[in-house]
């Protein structure tokens, strides 16, 4: 009778940790449902978006986190069950981007692709540049290297002097790359934006000395612009400046290919202008 109690029993408790096995979930099982679309839309300005979820045998003390692959999906909030919450910097260029964000539960994982316009783009003016004159002040105020350039309708005089005539977009580069070779120096690879705060970092070009000038045949300043925002691209094949002129709405897209001369000014101070 004994013994038939003693087996009675460990069935009894066979039964429960089964049973205790099945009721707790580990990490393994716990997904997320989305609920609200996986592939979103966004405007090119600053913004904030919300994800739904469901949780599929939820787990207590797990989390749903969310990461971004890009910096400009930002700041997640989960203070609402089934909801995370985040924004979205502008899009100050003309392109359209695209992030992914993953969200976790557990072991699980699943992702909501974000695309987001690129701001409206205005009319073009489109010039082909038949020049590029430039200085090189190399490592200028102690940190990053000078390159100092003019997209340009006119070449340098028989002094290698800039010659004035026509327009001339100048151009006042910080670059934190130094030439590979002072007897064919080039503008490093890239992408430099406008730098309002004339600060000297690397991958922009200042307001301080960057103005678009117009002469005339004489050599006189007949028309001056400055700039408000823009950006200037280099590769090896082509050198495009997008700029805008304040007071308009118009973009200036100049472009210039093929081979130039930059005269290394490393000894010299001062400006061209």
């Amino acid at each position: 009778m004994i013994m038939k109690r003693i087996l009675l029993l460990c069935g009894i408790i066979a039964i429960m940790l089964s049973a205790c096995e099945v009721s707790i979930n580990s990490t393994e099982k716990a997904t997320i449902k989305i609920t609200s679309k996986d592939s979103l839309s966004v405007g090119s300005g600053n913004g904030q978006g919300i994800i739904t979820y469901e949780l599929i045998d939820p787990v207590e003390g797990c989390t749903v986190e969310a990461t971004a692959d890009v910096e400009w999906i930002n700041s997640f909030n989960y203070r609402e069950m089934g909801k995370i919450e985040y924004k979205v910097d502008a899009n100050i260029t003309y392109d359209e981007r695209v992030g992914v964000i993953t969200i976790s539960y557990g072991d699980y994982s699943t992702n909501v692709t974000v695309t987001q316009k690129g701001k409206d783009r205005p009319e073009e003016i489109i010039t082909e540049a038949p020049y590029i004159l430039g200085h090189y002040y190399g490592d200028y105020a102690g940190f990053n290297y000078n390159y100092y350039i003019a997209l340009s309708e006119s070449d340098y005089d028989a002094n290698d002097s800039f010659y004035a005539a026509g327009y001339k977009y100048f151009l006042d580069i910080y670059s934190d790359q130094r030439p590979e070779d002072y007897n064919h120096i080039r503008i490093p690879n890239g992408v430099y934006t406008f730098n309002p705060d004339n600060d000297g970092r690397a991958g922009t070009f200042l307001e301080s000395y960057s103005i678009y000038k117009v002469y005339d045949a004489n050599g006189n300043q007949i028309g001056e612009e400055t700039f408000a925002e823009g950006t200037l691209t280099v590769t090896d094949d082509l050198v495009k400046l997008e700029i805008i002129f304040n007071g308009s709405e118009n973009l200036n897209v100049v472009t210039f290919t093929g081979d130039y001369k930059m005269l290394d000014y490393r000894q010299q101070a001062g400006g061209i202008f």
